[in-house]
């Protein structure tokens, strides 16, 4: 047990000492304290002046109005109506406007055509923009309720009665659990939280399983091609010294994800970031603490169960340029475990997801995307942390032989005739 605390001990200090980790955990914390602020900074640096939107009304002369008055009765709107005069003909009127775009007078203006016989007229939004969709969708609902308003003038309604029709309908959603009767559902603001979170600790997970299962392949790989190992090899067991090298280096791990968590909630905290969480409906008394102690659970048994398998590999590469060759078909493993994680946070209730929650180098994801996003039942979360755990055993056990083997092995990559001739011939 000695042997192996040196091993962790060794592997964690000499990779926290290392110029490379503090850079990279001083690189983190610098693109996360900007990320975080970048919203806020841009709306500083932005102009809050409203976007200008010329009206050619021609015929339409009412509704030019009331689409004027809509937008100068509301407080702080980001886009106001400049009514235009009629330059006598459609080619007059857009040789005009594009005048006015050019002369930054304007950002695009709007042009009417039909209307006849009591019918609203269909508008025509002209700019040099390109997929304006966020303003369109603003003018369009302008328009509803102008067009609405219209209709209902002729009905001879109350004002009072117009509101009452023209107000949006409410509509919450929550979530329930069927296999759980007596469990409360999740609000609609619990699972706005639910699936940031979940969306963020995804990454996390995926880069920390891909960044540090690749340190363990280079780590191992180093010492071998250094000679380093066979002196290592014949004072600690490989089973020692292969899951030594792996908690330490999880340890590592583990302190960097810490921080970065730290530095989001400071960096959250501050006052400046107050209305960018107010605009997103996130509110942190919905924050599921579960979510998080789930989190690192699988993250540690995915990180096991993926660092086992880099360890073997590793173990079977003599130069350090080649490990990114040989761990290849592991990195496309994590890979499409993520992106079924992506797919599965629009429907994580979907069959193939539920099926892959179970399935060893998948369910460390896609299990935690389930408790995130959905309401698994208490047995379905604990047969797929056994599995994973049944599953880190033997990947051990025959990571451990592998690795046995593979350490004293120079030249070539051994093919897997002679790494299974050579595997008989050891124990774990």
């Amino acid at each position: 047990m000695n042997s192996m605390l040196t091993v962790i001990r060794f592997t964690f200090m000499s990779r926290f000492r290392s110029k490379t980790f503090k850079v990279m955990c001083i690189v983190i914390i610098l693109l996360l304290s900007v990320m975080i602020h970048l919203p806020a900074l841009i709306d500083k640096l932005s102009s809050h002046d409203a976007s200008r939107i010329g009206v050619f009304a021609g015929q339409q002369q009412a509704v030019a109005q009331k689409l004027a008055d809509y937008y100068n009765k509301q407080e702080g709107s980001d886009i106001a109506i400049d009514i235009l005069p009629d330059a006598g003909s459609p080619e007059a009127n857009d040789k005009t406007g594009k005048q006015q775009i050019a002369e930054k007078r304007i950002k695009g203006y709007l042009e009417f055509a039909g209307g006849e016989a009591g019918s609203f007229p269909t508008a025509v939004y002209k700019s040099e923009g390109s997929m304006e969709f966020n303003l369109k969708s603003k003018l369009q609902a302008a328009l509803q309720l102008i067009k609405t308003d219209v209709i209902l003038n002729g009905v001879g309604l109350t004002d009072a009665q117009k509101a009452s029709i023209q107000a949006p309908a409410t509509l919450e959603t929550m979530q329930i659990s069927t296999t759980d009767q007596a469990a409360a559902g999740k609000s609609e603001s619990q699972m706005l939280m639910a699936y940031a979170l979940v969306y963020v600790l995804l990454f996390m997970l995926y880069m920390g399983v891909i960044a540090f299962g690749n340190m363990v392949a280079t780590e191992i790989t180093s010492e071998k091609s250094s000679r380093v190992m066979e002196l290592l090899i014949t004072s600690v067991s490989p089973l020692k010294q292969m899951f030594g090298k792996i908690i330490g280096i999880c340890l590592l791990a583990l302190l960097q994800i810490t921080l970065t968590i730290l530095t989001a909630v400071v960096n959250l905290a501050l006052s400046s970031n107050g209305e960018l969480i107010q605009e997103l409906h996130l509110n942190w008394s919905d924050l599921q603490v579960s979510l998080l102690v789930y989190f690192f659970i699988f993250y540690l048994l995915g990180f096991f169960i993926y660092a086992t398998v880099f360890a073997a590999v590793g173990s079977l590469v003599s130069r350090t340029e080649e490990v990114g060759q040989a761990i290849m078909p592991v990195t496309f493993l994590i890979i499409a475990a993520f992106m079924v994680a992506m797919y599965g946070l629009n429907n994580p209730n979907a069959s193939f997801v539920a099926v892959m929650s179970f399935v060893p180098f998948f369910s460390p994801l896609i299990m935690f995307l389930r408790i995130g996003m959905s309401s698994p039942a208490s047995w379905e979360i604990g047969l797929s942390i056994l599995i994973q755990a049944g599953s880190i055993i033997g990947m051990a056990w025959v990571a451990a032989k592998i690795y046995r083997t593979g350490v004293l092995m120079y030249g070539k990559r051994p093919s897997w005739r002679e790494l299974r001739k050579a595997m008989r011939a050891y124990r774990v």
